[in-house]
């Protein structure tokens, strides 16, 4: 009887454990997932960082936005606008190629097979709760920042990342972002062209020519 229990105890055990794994790594995936397809994160901007790193050294090391040859000013500025509204006295805008789909004034434009996506939205982060060159920095999360100024003299933000959708599994899918991000009217907005990890071979040129196109424009302009 007591050699019966031990094995049920141990048994119980290593059910339990099993249980925690599979329950931890779907946390995960659904956290992630959450952070990509849901509302914007209110501070700090993503988990486990300080609200406020250091943003004079990031201004230090941040780059002028270099657009790619093939997808430079005289290429982009023929291609379609799509709109975003911030609120009732600005919109912020940028341009996609001809044959995306959307383009117009929801803020969305997307790839013919649908395999990239451009969306671009205000955030729930006003500047007043943190900086723009701090959401920079924490978005960025030590990859590389590039700024330029807007025709209007607004900065913009630049970068591209990597994200996981789930961290515990190794052979997880994976998305490449290039964002821009601008701050309007006391609003943090930002434009996201986002595509799967096995494309940045075919879409990272495009993508980070499309991020250079952010413009903001006054509605009764």
């Amino acid at each position: 009887m007591a050699r019966w229990r031990r094995h049920r105890l141990a048994g119980f055990v290593a059910l339990l454990a099993a249980g925690s794994v599979v329950l931890g790594g779907c946390h995960d995936e659904q956290r992630l997932r959450e952070r990509l397809e849901g509302p914007p994160a209110r501070l700090p901007v993503e988990p486990n960082q300080p609200k406020t790193p250091p943003a004079p050294a990031l201004l230090d090391t941040v780059g002028a936005y270099i657009a790619p040859k093939l997808y430079g000013p005289m290429v982009t500025r023929d291609w379609p606008l799509v709109t975003s509204r911030v609120d009732a006295d600005a919109d912020i805008t940028f341009r996609v190629p001809e044959s995306w789909a959307g383009t117009g004034k929801r803020g969305r434009a997307d790839h013919p097979d649908g395999t990239v996506s451009a969306i671009a939205r205000a955030t729930q982060l006003k500047d007043a709760d943190i900086s723009l060159a701090t959401y920079a920095a924490q978005l960025a999360d030590g990859n590389p920042l590039q700024q330029y100024s807007t025709s209007d003299g607004h900065i913009v933000y630049v970068t591209r990342r990597r994200i996981e959708l789930a961290a515990t599994e190794p052979d997880a899918p994976s998305q490449v972002f290039h964002t821009a991000a601008v701050s309007v009217d006391g609003h943090i907005v930002k434009l996201d062209v986002r595509y799967d990890d096995t494309l940045d071979w075919r879409f990272g040129d495009l993508a980070q020519g499309i991020v250079g196109t952010l413009q903001v424009q006054r509605t009764d302009a």
